[in-house]
């Protein structure tokens, strides 16, 4: 071995070069190229169809659904998971299952605790055991 230094440098280009090679072709960190689309997409000039509000129980399906919610949490918010909008038929529907029933029952029996105590949190707090 003559030259080591020679070697050494040799390899280290050649893992650099890998390394900037792998980089290149990597997704980046806040790429979407592997995760599933949430909504389909809308053409222009067509609306789809979804819940009308945000938050809360009081749910109604239409056209006019929000593009952007934020991401406060409030109460009801939990039992919206039992509900859907559908638009199989021709109109948009408010479909809701057993299990959204029995919920908001449950959450409007807490909501009754707002009266009753100076603590926000207690509400919530009841609501997770719904």
């Amino acid at each position: 071995m003559k030259h080591p230094g020679l070697l050494l440098s040799a390899c280290m280009v050649l893992i650099v070069a890998a390394l900037f090679a792998a980089g290149c072709t990597s997704a980046s960190p806040g790429s979407t190229k592997d995760a599933s689309p949430v909504t389909p997409a809308v053409t222009p000039g067509q609306s789809s169809c979804g819940f009308t509000t945000c938050h809360g129980l009081d749910l109604a399906c239409g056209t006019n659904a929000p593009e952007v919610c934020d991401m406060s949490y409030r109460v009801g918010d939990k039992c919206r998971q039992y509900a859907r909008c559908d638009s199989s038929g021709g109109s948009c529907t408010l479909v809701t299952s057993p299990q959204f029933d029995s919920c908001k029952s449950c959450v409007e029996r807490c909501e009754a605790i707002k009266s009753e105590t100076v603590d926000p949190a207690m509400v919530f707090e009841c609501e997770s055991k719904c």
